[in-house]
């Protein structure tokens, strides 16, 4: 296995690339922008697939669709960016204008540093680390913030979450992912995802959830019939898969998080993109405001969970 750190032309940090020699498996990373995954490929019946696409047009740091982006800490939206904590009273800066709200966090646009690197005959791993000093506007609460992304021999790629309270006060705390996933871009149409869902939250005029409903929805969930942008809670499950198949190449991709640990998903097709965005996430949208999957994170107690990715061949 190996570990690639490429230069960009001005001198600074420009990729990191896990890399199989043996198979021609690799996942990219860009730290100064989030330490994203931008490029992910795994092998299936001795073909590299590429699983992730990056929607839209902008640029990365720029791209409002937020592909592949860490969501902390909090996520999706706070409703008019402001919110109360231990009896205090928050404004933070208002992104997303057009609905007044502050949105995705503001881990997903900071540089990250290389805290560690391990290769070995089994696995590549790297580090990525931000020590965040309590200094954005509406959010004095500072911590460390850890992903740790592992390309694995046996085709699996993991992405560890790690943030602990390095401050002297108790935090509010949400984490989630925004990747955008492809099967070697086949058409959407073509797709289809099966998870275990027990709610769904509908939203309101600002994208905040103003009422839930149980889910009774037939799996799999074809994206030729229906169109997903929803917020969902999960059984609670250790290991909760979710499954995306082309129905043309009978190309499996999973993706397994703790449910206990990321209670919701977001699933979202965005419009003329052939892809899907699968989002764990720890907290609901405006959980700083409804407390539904806030994290309070103690000084000192720090917060860990793993998603693991990998694809396989239908059985038929």
């Amino acid at each position: 296995m190996e570990i690639n750190v490429i230069e960009a032309a001005d001198g600074k940090l420009g990729h990191v690339e896990l890399h199989n020699p043996i198979t021609g498996e690799k996942a990219r990373l860009i730290p100064e922008i989030g330490a994203s995954l931008v490029d992910l490929q795994l092998i299936c019946e001795n073909k590299l697939i590429q699983l992730i696409h990056l929607p839209g047009s902008k640029s990365l740091a720029e791209n409002d669709l937020y592909p592949s982006a860490l969501l902390a800490p909090w996520v999706n939206r706070v409703r008019n960016g402001n919110y109360s904590f231990e009896g205090r009273n928050y404004q933070l800066p208002i992104n997303e204008s057009p609905l007044g709200n502050a949105i995705h966090g503001f881990l997903a646009r900071k540089p990250f540093e290389i805290s560690e690197k391990k290769c070995n005959n089994e696995y590549a791993e790297v580090t990525f680390q931000l020590n965040y000093h309590g200094d954005f506007k509406g959010y004095p609460f500072p911590f460390i913030f850890r992903l740790t992304y592992r390309l694995a021999k046996k085709g699996i790629f993991s992405v560890q979450f790690y943030c602990q309270n390095t401050g002297e006060n108790k935090m509010p705390f949400a984490c989630g992912w925004h990747p955008y996933f492809t099967i070697a871009n086949c058409d959407l149409k073509h797709l289809e995802i099966n998870f275990s869902p027990t709610l769904k939250y509908i939203s309101d005029a600002q994208m905040i959830p103003m009422e839930e409903e149980t889910v009774s929805i037939n799996m799999p969930v074809r994206f030729s019939e229906t169109t997903l942008d929803n917020v969902f809670k999960l059984d609670n499950k250790i290991q909760h898969l979710t499954e995306l198949t082309d129905s043309q190449s009978k190309i499996r991709f999973f993706l397994r998080q703790n449910s206990i640990d990321f209670p919701f998903l977001v699933v979202f097709a965005p419009p003329s993109e052939n892809c899907v965005a699968i989002e764990p996430m720890t907290g609901n949208t405006d959980a700083f405001n409804t407390g539904d999957g806030l994290t309070v994170l103690s000084p000192q107690e720090d917060f860990r969970s793993l998603v693991d990715i990998w694809i396989d061949k239908a059985k038929i």
